[in-house]
């Protein structure tokens, strides 16, 4: 009965948002697809907030994960975008073809497009980033002729050493011996080393035999795997919110995080969550490295309530220090009964860990 209810769940999650308006739009020749989703009450948007996604083939929605977010940010008067990664859904083209760059301009049109169609100017229209978007949304940080504010959660600086943790991570979770990790972070040293060299893909195959990527996310990988957001976090000139969980698998949310403490920077704010994965959800529920079918029919079934205990709090209290709530009560309730109010300007969560 169990699974019966997770399952339903689970299809209720997909079903469409009767107030979600689809649009499309042409970038770079191919058609872009996705979802313009109005405040709950229809009222004029205090801002707008584009969802740029993480790795994979994602739709808007992120197969259920972004509503969790969505309703929350709506209730209070913001608006959402999101659309189908190029060659998922309705979208054309090729998401594994892409450079960090490219995707960077692919935002930019769809800033574009919601400005233009919707009214908002740039310093109320803002990005929510999500890990691999860390490559894409701390350059677009840098336009604030185009963007008033940005949000990223689970970022890496370096595409290289996020790849490290995570082979680091995979394998202690495994259950693997310090020498065995050891031997395969080796073996990940040598894969970037060969990289380096600029092999073709054939002479990729010859060394990785049965466990070769295919062409298309060889080709991706070759593209981006030097990616490093340093220089792109040193630019940035638009107010900024970056957020760890303390129990990320993916990234080396720790160091990420510490490294701001050394470093800081005037426009960015940063908070370590306890009890948070990758995608700030609650470890206590969801700690496993890898996201499989029974993770999502659980977050089906607990929707805002899988989300880390602090994670909307710290959301919504930053936002509504940025002034960008327009005067709204914020009185949304998860499960634990928050109100952004108690959090005040989000001037709190700066620079120190939410312990």
């Amino acid at each position: 009965m169990k699974t019966v209810m997770l399952l339903l769940c689970w299809f209720g999650l997909m079903l469409p948002d009767a107030h979600a308006a689809s649009f499309q739009l042409s970038y770079d020749g191919k058609q872009l697809s996705g979802q313009y989703l109005a405040p709950l009450d229809q009222g004029v948007p205090s801002a707008v907030v584009l969802f740029v996604h993480g790795d994979g083939a994602m739709p808007a929605d992120a197969n259920g994960y972004y509503p969790l977010i969505w309703q929350t940010l709506r209730r209070h008067g913001i608006a959402v975008v999101s659309w189908d990664k190029p060659g998922v859904g309705d979208s054309k083209g090729n998401w594994l073809a892409q450079t960090m760059a490219e995707r960077q301009q692919e935002v930019l049109a769809v800033a574009k497009w919601v400005q233009e169609t919707h009214g908002i100017t740039p310093q109320r229209t803002g990005l929510v980033g999500f890990s691999q978007a860390g490559w894409v949304v701390p350059a677009l940080a840098a336009r604030e002729d185009q963007f008033g504010f940005a949000i990223g959660i689970g970022f890496a600086a370096n595409w290289i050493e996020q790849g490290r943790y995570y082979t680091q991570e995979k394998y202690t979770e495994k259950g693997f011996s310090p020498a065995q990790i050891a031997a395969k972070l080796r073996e990940y040293d040598q894969e970037i080393a060969f990289f380096q060299t600029e092999p073709t893909y054939s002479e990729y195959v010859s060394r990785a035999g049965e466990d070769a990527m295919t062409p298309e996310r060889f080709t991706f990988v070759m593209n981006n795997f030097r990616s490093d957001a340093g220089a792109d976090y040193r630019a940035i000139r638009i107010p900024t919110l970056l957020l760890w969980g303390e129990d990320d698998l993916n990234v080396d949310a720790r160091h990420e995080y510490q490294g701001w403490q050394r470093q800081p920077h005037p426009k960015v704010t940063t908070a370590l969550l306890t009890h948070a994965n990758h995608g700030l959800l609650d470890s206590t529920v969801f700690p496993q490295q890898q996201f499989g079918i029974w993770q999502w029919l659980k977050m089906a079934w607990l929707q805002e309530a899988a989300l880390a205990e602090s994670f909307l709090p710290t959301l919504m209290g930053w936002l509504q220090g940025q002034g960008l709530l327009n005067g709204r009560q914020v009185t949304a309730a998860s499960k634990n009964g928050w109100t952004v109010g108690e959090w005040g300007s989000g001037v709190e969560v700066q620079d120190k860990e939410v312990l």
